[in-house]
């Protein structure tokens, strides 16, 4: 029994040293850039290892200046040069919460140069090849879902930005919400539409249809991607990345006895 009780206590150690307490239930983890600061150690991925997640405070005459946070800080992922891959996939390492999780948070479209979007599920231990990634396409117009295995892709889903009331493709310079819920080997897809709002883009008449991968990638962390094969440097902003886990004990308002007692 004691032993079981280090075990426990180490692990809600390990929940507040990953800034798991929260203020709101179930927040993991969340990207705010506060104060023009990372709050998380960021990595970069695909032999890519400078290409990461930096702070940028963006000054008024900068587009993308209205945040979503209103705070004027962002992440900026930037992708490499063409003669590197062009790629930047960044990645930060979810600690207890590899498995099921939401992940989910803001992206500025730019110009719509590059592939951009969230990353998840990601291998630590092949370099971040192996993961999932839910994507903007160049141009703004197509969204997809995929799995990547050590490169190799396989599209799980695709939409258009109609499914979100624009008439063409989505406008550059907006700030669009990017949404995937994890579970097993289903996921649900979400952005946000032309009026703000979220909309399921894994759904059918009104009824919550999840992608079911057949051969899943089940553990990984967490990030954000921009790729384009034949042009590099290119910024892409991000703002309010954040993992939610079901269930997850929110430690700021939960006593250190009330988290022992839990485990008697």
């Amino acid at each position: 029994m004691k032993t079981a009780k280090t075990i426990i206590l180490g692990f809600a150690g390990l929940l507040l040293f990953h800034g798991i307490a929260a203020a709101v239930p179930g927040v993991a983890l969340k990207e705010s850039v506060t104060g023009g600061v990372l709050q998380y150690v960021w990595v970069g991925g695909f032999n890519t290892p400078s290409q990461t997640l930096e702070p940028l405070t963006l000054t008024p005459d900068s587009a993308g200046y209205a945040n979503p946070s209103g705070d004027h800080t962002v992440g900026v992922a930037t992708n490499a040069d063409p003669n590197l891959g062009g790629i930047c996939l960044t990645v930060t390492n979810p600690g207890p919460f590899l498995t099921d999780y939401t992940w989910e948070g803001w992206m500025f479209t730019g110009q719509n140069l590059t592939r951009r979007g969230l990353v998840l599920r990601a291998d630590p231990t092949n370099d971040f090849t192996s993961c999932y990634q839910f994507v903007l396409q160049s141009g703004g117009f197509t969204i997809n879902f995929r799995r990547l295995n050590n490169q190799t892709p396989t599209t799980l889903g695709t939409w258009n930005a109609l499914a979100l009331g624009y008439a063409g493709s989505i406008p550059n310079d907006t700030w669009v919400h990017l949404k995937v819920i994890a579970t097993g080997s289903s996921f649900r897809c979400f952005m946000s539409d032309i009026n703000g709002n979220d909309v399921e883009l894994t759904s059918s008449g009104g009824v919550s249809t999840p992608i079911v991968d057949a051969s899943p990638l089940l553990s990984g962390w967490v990030g954000a991607y921009n790729f384009r094969f034949d042009m590099g440097f290119v910024p892409v902003y991000f703002d309010d990345l954040t993992l939610t886990a079901d269930g997850a004990t929110p430690a700021s308002s939960t006593s250190w006895g009330s988290l022992k007692a839990r485990y008697h």
